[in-house]
């Protein structure tokens, strides 16, 4: 879905969601995997992707991850010219430190989609994984927060979720390749050929023996 416009401001049609970034588009529902090496690419990606959302009236959700504050978040957003006090205060921006169990991720995100479209256009949810490194103690119990992201209803929501690659095992990278429909590596998006039925793969996890999402 390599879109041939460059970075917009506002969407022309429902069906196009600008990333606001390498002139990237998706669509409602998607839910896209963005796997990378450094942490300034995470984070370009990251305010472009919410800068964009803000300025066209969408919600916009971040989970900061590990080697994150919630002020340095701010700041970043900040420093790119977002007036974050005005957004965080009229509750178009939420910043989260992420939770304790895929439950409690599932309830927030039915709370917040219940926002949409009646006080927000759409939900950019975006998620820096490593907040599960304090949160979530196995891969299961991630990955079972990402399939949900699959199954939701006709969400009128973006998912993008940043794995910087260095920190996480490489079985977790592939267990995350499963949950992605989509994947954008070197801002280039792709459909992911690893991706499996999110109902099947939820079993299969269910039934395996947990493992630490740390080692």
């Amino acid at each position: 879905m390599k879109g041939s416009m460059t970075k917009q401001t506002s969407r022309e049609t429902n069906d196009r969601v600008p990333l606001g970034f390498g002139d990237l588009f998706a669509t409602a529902g998607d839910h896209i995997g963005h796997f990378y090496r450094t942490k300034e690419e995470g984070l370009a990606v990251r305010l472009a992707f919410l800068k964009t959302g803000l300025q066209v009236r969408d919600k916009c959700v971040c989970l900061i991850g590990s080697g994150y504050t919630r002020q340095e978040m701010e700041e970043a957003l900040k420093a790119d010219g977002i007036d974050v006090d005005a957004a965080i205060a009229s509750g178009q921006l939420v910043i989260n430190e992420g939770k304790r169990h895929p439950q409690e991720l599932k309830d927030m995100l039915s709370q917040t989609l219940a926002e949409i479209p009646t006080k927000f256009s759409l939900l950019r949810w975006i998620g820096v994984m490593s907040w599960a490194f304090e949160k979530i103690p196995t891969t299961e119990k991630l990955m079972e927060w990402e399939t949900h992201c699959n199954i939701v209803e006709e969400p009128e929501a973006v998912f993008l979720c940043q794995y910087e690659l260095p920190a996480f095992l490489g079985t977790v990278v592939m267990d995350a390749m499963r949950t992605h429909p989509i994947c954008i590596v070197e801002n280039i998006i792709h459909q992911n050929p690893y991706y499996q039925e999110p109902r099947a793969y939820l079993a299969e996890i269910r039934n395996r023996k947990s493992t630490e999402l740390l080692q």
